[in-house]
């Protein structure tokens, strides 16, 4: 019996077709993976860098702004830094509202001393003395007689009972009272201002609405019932526009 031999049934040509066509399915996929390796590293590399790039965009700028020092400030010497800060409180000293009070402190002194400039005439002394016994004061200052404090405000020229009272300015003898405190009062106004005369005898040498002349006699002293216990003398107040100010302010000066 012969033995039977197995023989391939495939020629050479085939098996070598075979071959060459894995070795190109191969070499398709090589190129298939090593081109998305690229493509995923270059994605990865510009994401980096665009994240980066933003980073440094939005950080540097918020660090500026906090901290508000530039790069010559950071450079400066202790030195400089305090002369540059002794300068700026210097500038803001120099600003300050200094000149502002200056002219609100001037404007309030006017303003008090204003009834007195609206005394355009110069007023004489009531009394040949010219000399002062007690002076304007608008604080309270102790009364002898009175046991008290208060203000004082007239001025009191010293003089001798029955010694002539001369009017200070022209004016109309508005009124002529007598009072418990400054005995009789002879009141003398114009269109500004007016001035009582306090402490004048009862016995005057003018009557109501006479029209009088600076200079002229208008009475004698007297008493005046609330400073008793000075020496004898007269008490003069001027009013402007109802407020009463330092007749010694308004009167002529003999210098």
């Amino acid at each position: 019996m012969k033995k039977y031999k197995h023989k391939s049934t495939k020629k050479p040509t085939e098996r070598v077709g075979f071959y060459i066509a894995l070795s190109i399915c191969l070499v398709a996929v090589g190129l298939a993976v090593y081109s998305t390796y690229t493509s995923v590293s270059d994605y990865l590399s510009s994401d980096e860098e665009e994240y980066t790039s933003s980073l440094t965009e939005t950080t540097v700028p918020v660090a500026a702004d906090v901290t508000g020092v530039t790069e010559a400030e950071t450079t400066a010497t202790p030195d400089e830094a305090e002369a540059e800060t002794r300068e700026k409180s210097m500038a803001l000293y120099e600003t300050s509202t200094l000149p502002e009070t200056e002219d609100v402190d001037a404007e309030s002194d006017l303003d008090s001393l204003s009834p007195v400039f609206k005394v355009v005439d110069s007023l004489i002394y009531p009394v040949d003395s010219k000399s002062i016994l007690r002076e304007y004061s608008e604080t309270a200052v102790y009364n002898g007689t009175m046991k008290d404090y208060r203000p004082h405000t007239g001025t009191d020229f010293t003089a001798k009972k029955g010694e002539n009272v001369y009017a200070m300015c022209d004016g109309v003898v508005k009124s002529i009272s007598f009072d418990e405190r400054y005995g009789v009062i002879i009141e003398v106004t114009n269109d500004v201002y007016t001035v009582y005369y306090c402490g004048v005898d009862s016995d005057t040498n003018v009557r109501m609405k006479d029209q009088v002349k600076q200079g002229d006699v208008i009475g004698t002293v007297s008493q005046i019932p609330c400073e008793s216990s000075d020496p004898v003398h007269l008490h003069v107040e001027v009013k402007v526009e109802e407020e009463y100010i330092d007749p010694l302010a308004v009167i002529l000066s003999d210098e």
